[in-house]
């Protein structure tokens, strides 16, 4: 997945580029809630020693970004519905709560899903120095 975008800062072998809104992005804006003409600012890998002001080609492997964004999206969607379904029958079945478990049951759907969360934040680091799921500046354009 390329992206053209501009370098705005060096870190050491890394590079802040801003990347300029995509063609294929239409008029969704869910990146930036609905914001007109909004950049998103990316850390890349630097490894053709790009320089604050050039415009470059960013890439990241199309795998790796349906990795990071199950990463960030589905383990946490999965560990709501877990909770919400464990919930419920832990409250109805072995615990023997009469009534309306529904909600205590999406509360727990809620804690397993914010444990997850958090539990993935708490790696960020580790995700950061693999660097498997960052960008990397494949080509200086001007």
């Amino acid at each position: 997945m390329n992206r053209e975008g501009k370098v705005t800062a060096i870190n050491g072998d890394n590079a802040t580029v801003v990347l300029m809104k995509h063609s294929a992005c239409g008029d969704c804006g869910a990146c930036q809630m609905g914001k007109e003409n909004m950049n998103i600012t990316i850390e890349a890998l630097n490894t053709v020693g790009a320089k604050v002001g050039n415009n470059v080609v960013v890439d990241m492997e199309s795998q790796d970004v349906l990795t990071a964004a199950f990463i960030v999206y589905g383990i946490p969607l999965i560990m709501l519905i877990i909770g919400v379904a464990g919930g419920n029958f832990l409250f109805k079945q072995l615990i023997g709560i009469e009534g309306n478990v529904e909600l205590f049951s999406f509360i727990t759907g809620l804690v397993l899903m914010i444990i997850s969360f958090l539990f993935i934040k708490s790696n960020e680091d580790k995700f950061k120095e693999s660097k498997k799921y960052l960008s990397q500046i494949i080509e200086i354009i001007d």
